[in-house]
């Protein structure tokens, strides 16, 4: 599995304070242990949003979505809850 960040994920990223940036980090790392344990972390709030896009959480307020292709994990936003909707919405 090969992980890629999208333009749009590092924009969005680089806004972050640092704290959620370490958040950020943590839940990448969450999910890819889960991936390869099989062993879901509590708090991970992984879910299907859309046909290929995935969500995890960063914190209460913040989302991380991406997107699975093939062996590659596609980051593609991270962001508040409505920020997600907005960007999900331009993906129908």
């Amino acid at each position: 599995m090969r992980l890629n960040y999208l333009k749009s994920y590092d924009r969005l990223f680089k806004k972050l304070t640092s704290p959620q940036q370490e958040n950020a980090i943590k839940a990448i790392d969450a999910l890819i242990e889960f991936i390869k344990t099989g062993k879901k972390p509590q708090g991970l709030g992984l879910k299907k949003v859309r046909s290929d896009y995935w969500e995890i959480r960063l914190s209460v307020k913040n989302r991380i979505i991406f997107e699975f292709k093939s062996d590659i994990m596609n980051f593609a936003f991270v962001g508040s809850h409505n920020e997600v909707k907005k960007f999900l919405k331009g993906k129908d």
